[in-house]
């Protein structure tokens, strides 16, 4: 008497669908030779749809020979090859072997249920009978990983002699080899004809396991299998960080896959944001989800501030005109403040010139005094020497800390957005590089771009862009806050930082809790795309719904970490922003000054639901119905 085993559903079980197995392959081939594949099939749906009509092609055509409808991976794979490359490659068909073999390690466990039948049947000889496209081998290699508390003495596979149990052949030929009748085999499985009614039918004793159904549709779109409330808990602030949670690892998420597909060996993030960013590619490149090499990571310590005076041809109208564009109402003294320059040893030029230095300065590329003070040859002698110290110190720190100079080696930065400002200083100062840059979003350039320079968006969807996250820019940035001091500049090699205290403390109150969960959420969704591939591009639309509903509804506890924002804005202004506390009731109660300051608050649903003040939708909504019926929007 023995007793013998089906393999799927039966000794082992799936965390996903079979086909999101091979959806993983299929993705393997994109990310790894996404620039030979023709261009249909720089789609994983596309290729997963042609590899299943091969294999049907390939049952097919070997029943039509005389053997059942079963088929070999690797002739799957040479012929998916052929179709889907636009030229002739070396054949990959054992590597892509070996990747769906690695990718069904991950997804593999015993199935509970078969561990009692292991026991009772614990001294009968024990075989494997499978209808699988793998050979024993493969199939083999997959069992010993689970380290299973059994021996089978072989393993018998569909694949390996184009025989299959839904014929009864496979069951016959292992009956053979081992010299058994029916009535001496015992067989066990999960599927109700080929394991049950055919073994059955032939004789044998029968033992029937459960199968496990997923919900699977093979399309682009499909409903992400991540359940965030599973990883909530009591603290409504971290709840709220796993509610964000898809925005960031979504975030880097695509950037790791641009990266893969584009051969980038290194991703610098840059700080501050980048900090917390990075987070997350670390997470990835420790639990991959890919099934491909990760690259590498490491932060960049930068600020607008410590590479704007860095990036400085000199100090000319001309040149400033990077930093008047966005400023145009500027004093002496922010301007020194935005370049990291003490003002006092040119206080004399100020006099010389009648320049107040707290006076701010409307478009003054166009002021009578500020054109004589560039002119001066002293002064921007001076001054020159200063801007080519803080290039000399910014080369420094590159060169120690992260071992790039300006060679021609090309550079792939993310930052959060929203026009790539210090990206365009790198790139003014690294000149042989070509430096991209990938932003969570970005808006119109206020300059000229550098030709070194390309840059990406996550968000670009110019809908979601300009009506949802150009309200929330403020909280989209501050809850990426690391706690961490900004960069000021550069001195010996080392990265100067300066932060403001109470900025440091509201970040440790508020933003650190919502940073766990935001990262637990980031695990939550990571161990869940493991399992189940999905293209980039497909995460996008689960983010947009996202940010809409934080958007139109945020949460109370999210409200009160943005409203006690502490805003690092020296760049350019030289001063730290504060978000205004709460109205009043008296000044809730008016509704005319309510209507005005909602005028200017860029998040009205935040500021009406912080304050109480729901009456003020209603408010909005029929003027929003009168100003339509008279066509004014």
């Amino acid at each position: 008497m023995i007793i013998s085993f089906d393999i799927w559903d039966t000794i082992i079980k799936r965390k996903c669908h079979p086909e999101e197995t091979k959806l993983h392959t299929a993705q393997y081939i994109v990310l790894k030779y996404e620039n030979q594949l023709k261009e249909k099939y720089k789609n994983i749906y596309e290729i997963l749809k042609l590899r299943d009509s091969i294999e049907a092609e390939e049952c097919k055509r070997n029943k039509e020979e005389g053997q059942d409808d079963e088929c070999r991976i690797l002739d799957v794979f040479q012929k998916l090859q052929k179709e889907i490359m636009k030229e002739t490659i070396e054949d990959i068909s054992q590597e892509l072997l070996r990747e769906e073999i690695e990718q069904e390690k991950r997804v593999i466990y015993i199935n509970p249920e078969i561990l009692p039948i292991f026991e009772k049947y614990k001294d009968l000889k024990k075989y494997c009978i499978s209808d699988f496209y793998m050979g024993e081998e493969s199939l083999k290699e997959l069992l010993d990983s689970l380290a299973l508390p059994v021996k089978f003495e072989k393993i018998y596979s569909s694949a390996d002699y184009l025989m299959n149990k839904r014929t009864g052949n496979l069951f016959k030929k292992a009956e053979e080899e081992i010299g058994i009748t029916p009535k001496e085999h015992i067989h066990v499985g999960d599927n109700p004809f080929s394991d049950i009614e055919m073994a059955q039918s032939l004789g044998m004793e029968t033992i029937k396991t459960t199968k496990t159904e997923f919900d699977f549709v093979p399309e682009p779109g499909r409903k992400f299998a991540f359940d965030l409330t599973t990883v909530k808990k009591e603290d409504k602030l971290y709840n709220c960080g796993v509610d964000l949670a898809p925005i960031l690892y979504f975030f880097v998420y695509n950037i790791v896959e641009h990266a893969i597909k584009n051969k980038i060996s290194k991703v610098y993030y840059l700080t501050r944001e980048g900090e917390t960013f990075i987070k997350i590619h670390e997470l990835i490149k420790k639990n991959n989800p890919f099934g491909v090499k990760i690259p590498e990571c490491d932060t960049l310590e930068v600020s607008r501030m410590a590479t704007f005076s860095a990036s400085l041809k000199e100090f000319s109208i001309p040149e400033l005109l990077r930093l008047w564009s966005q400023y145009r109402k500027q004093s002496m003294k922010a301007l020194f403040k935005t370049l990291a320059i003490d003002i006092q040893p040119y206080q004399k030029f100020m006099e010389k010139y009648e320049i107040e230095i707290e006076e701010d300065i409307l478009d003054p590329w166009f002021d009578m005094k500020v054109q004589k003070l560039c002119a001066d040859q002293e002064f921007t002698d001076k001054i020159n020497t200063e801007l080519k110290r803080k290039k000399q110190e910014l080369f420094e720190y590159f060169e120690k800390k992260k071992g790039i100079t300006n060679d021609n080696e090309p550079m792939f930065v993310v930052d959060i957005g929203w026009r790539g400002t210090i990206q365009d200083n790198l790139a003014n100062i690294f000149t042989n590089k070509k430096i991209e840059g990938y932003y969570l979003t970005l808006y119109d350039f206020y300059n000229l771009q550098p030709e070194n320079v390309s840059k990406i968006s996550f968000i670009n969807d110019p809908t979601i862009r300009d009506n949802e996250v150009s309200t929330m820019i403020t909280l989209l940035e501050w809850i990426y806050n690391p706690g961490t001091a900004s960069v000021v500049e550069y001195k010996q090699g080392e990265a100067i930082r300066k932060a403001k205290t109470e900025e440091l403390e509201v970040v440790k109150k508020y933003i650190k809790p919502l940073q766990e969960g935001m990262l637990a959420g980031a695990e939550e969704i990571n161990e869940s795309m493991k399992y189940h591939p999905y293209e980039a591009q497909e995460t996008k639309k689960y983010v947009y719904d996202r940010i809409r509903k934080i958007k139109t509804n945020p949460s109370k506890e999210l409200l009160e970490a943005y409203y006690r924002m502490v805003f690092n804005d020296t760049f350019g202004v030289a001063e730290y922003v504060e978000k205004k506390g709460k109205l009043s009731t008296i000044e809730k109660l008016n509704i005319f000054k309510c209507r005005k300051i909602l005028r200017n608050e860029m998040w009205k649903e935040a500021f009406i639901r912080y304050n109480n003040m729901e009456y003020m939708n209603v408010i909005l909504k029929v003027k929003s119905s009168i100003r339509k019926r008279l066509g004014k929007g």
